[in-house]
């Protein structure tokens, strides 16, 4: 394990002249290149200060991102490694090839057991991803604020401009910088649990996000204390095992699972959609077989103009909405199917001029960045493209009105002109990163009993 430690520069002038337009195409020799090192010369960069940025590009949407210190000129190959993901490589002719980052890629003894699809690397110039001349081996980074890139994909793939990337990065040193250094959590349960879908969604494990390498950390919080929020409610149990998955943490021991709030009476998780959609989310999270009953409870909660309404009498919102496309998409719903092209139809008669999406359809609703966070989401996951035509009006999209939100200290307000909101900036930063809910499934981890004394008391 490691502990922890986001050191952007994150509002610096020179971070700041490096954010543009979005990625270009590279060569194919060139893509080969960027996977071995060769004896070609090092490319070096102006070195004023030795700190960089490591962009991990996993398919054409989810992204994660680490700053990496060092104290003298590094390989790109050395910053990846440095960044605390897992990197796997192989030895080849050419030198080190990369394989796989985060489970993400191919094995070492079969490295390029895929034909179509590489790891290319790359740097960004300020305004394009550039291809480097040599591999990531004999690379050079000393430039004050590099980023670098790395994108799983096909042959001439588009890396995301890094804009939204670090704009997650610098939210993420926000929330961590607020986190409590004696019990690791962030004040109630509640709020520690979105900080598990924010980190989550940066492939960051809970475990490691504590303040100082001796203090207490995420993990522990929720698991002294989170058997109750998962106990109460079908949506704390379902939003409980998303945010332990997703940040590697074990659920709560003494707490309920989404299915032990399931209903065989109702066919359902609850009366309400946005509980449902959460509990369905929460048992795909944790591998688990959601009842065929409780989906088509949530389709038929649908309300006659394509969205969902959170509690019944409430009127369709645009929140709800987004947590059912993505339940549906993930329990195996098509993304052609008629549900979901109407639910897109709402959201879209939803969007404002501004490109945000606001909570409701009331006239002149403003537009919030937790409801468009969640719209965001639910495009990812229904293969929409949140930059595409569709989403643009007037040149805004619904993450340029995110970024508008975003104060110097890296914080996001709810709206414009009412300052640095913490749920604000945890809604946000999945939706920058690329990531749809469950953003990782695995199987139910509870956690020791060592918790259970402390859980039976609250």
């Amino acid at each position: 394990m490691y502990f922890f430690r986001l050191t952007h520069l994150a509002h610096s002038p020179q971070r700041r002249q490096l954010l543009g337009r979005a990625a270009i195409c590279t060569g194919l020799l060139a893509a080969l290149l960027l996977l071995l090192t060769s004896g070609a010369p090092d490319r070096v960069r102006a070195q004023d200060n030795q700190e960089a940025d490591i962009i991990v590009q996993f398919d054409d949407n989810a992204r994660a991102v680490r700053t990496v210190e060092f104290t003298a000129a590094i390989s790109g190959l050395r910053a990846l490694q440095l960044s605390g993901l897992e990197v796997v490589t192989t030895a080849t002719s050419f030198g080190p090839a990369v394989c796989s980052i985060e489970k993400v890629g191919c094995p070492a003894e079969n490295c390029f057991c895929d034909a179509n699809r590489f790891w290319a690397y790359s740097y960004w110039d300020g305004s394009a991803w550039q291809s480097y001349p040599v591999g990531a081996d004999s690379s050079l980074i000393t430039q004050i604020g590099a980023i670098e890139g790395w994108r799983w994909g096909e042959f001439g793939a588009a890396q995301t401009s890094p804009t939204q990337t670090l704009a997650a990065a610098d939210a993420l040193s926000w929330l961590h910088a607020r986190q409590s250094i004696t019990n690791g959590g962030y004040i109630a349960i509640g709020a520690a649990v979105e900080t598990m879908l924010a980190i989550g969604a940066n492939q960051t494990s809970a475990n490691d996000w504590r303040r100082t390498p001796t203090s207490p950390s995420l993990a522990d919080f929720v698991a002294i204390g989170g058997a109750g929020y998962a106990r109460t409610t079908a949506a704390g149990a379902g939003k409980m095992a998303v945010a332990t998955t997703a940040s590697e943490a074990c659920f709560p021991a003494g707490g309920l699972t989404a299915l032990g709030h399931y209903s065989p009476t109702l066919g359902a998780f609850s009366t309400q959609s946005g509980p449902n959609s959460w509990a369905i989310l929460g048992t795909l999270a944790v591998s688990e077989t959601v009842p065929v009953s409780a989906t088509a409870y949530l389709k038929r909660q649908v309300q006659p103009n394509g969205g969902w309404e959170w509690a019944p009498g409430w009127g369709a919102d645009t929140n709800a909405t987004a947590l059912a496309i993505q339940a549906l998409i993930a329990a195996g719903d098509p993304i052609s199917s008629s549900t979901i092209i109407s639910a897109l139809t709402f959201l879209e008669t939803a969007q404002n001029e501004d490109g945000g999406f606001a909570y409701d359809l009331t006239p002149d609703a403003l537009s919030d960045a937790n409801s468009t966070g969640y719209v965001v989401q639910s495009l990812i996951a229904a293969g929409e493209d949140p930059l595409g035509t569709r989403w643009t009006i007037s040149a805004t999209t619904p993450i340029s009105y995110l970024l508008t939100l975003q104060l110097p200290d890296g914080s996001f307000e709810w709206q414009p002109g009412t300052g640095a909101n913490q749920l604000a900036t945890q809604q946000v930063i999945p939706a920058l990163l690329g990531r749809a809910h469950p953003a990782v499934r695995a199987p139910l981890q509870t956690c020791p009993v060592r918790y259970l004394p402390l859980v039976a008391n609250q």
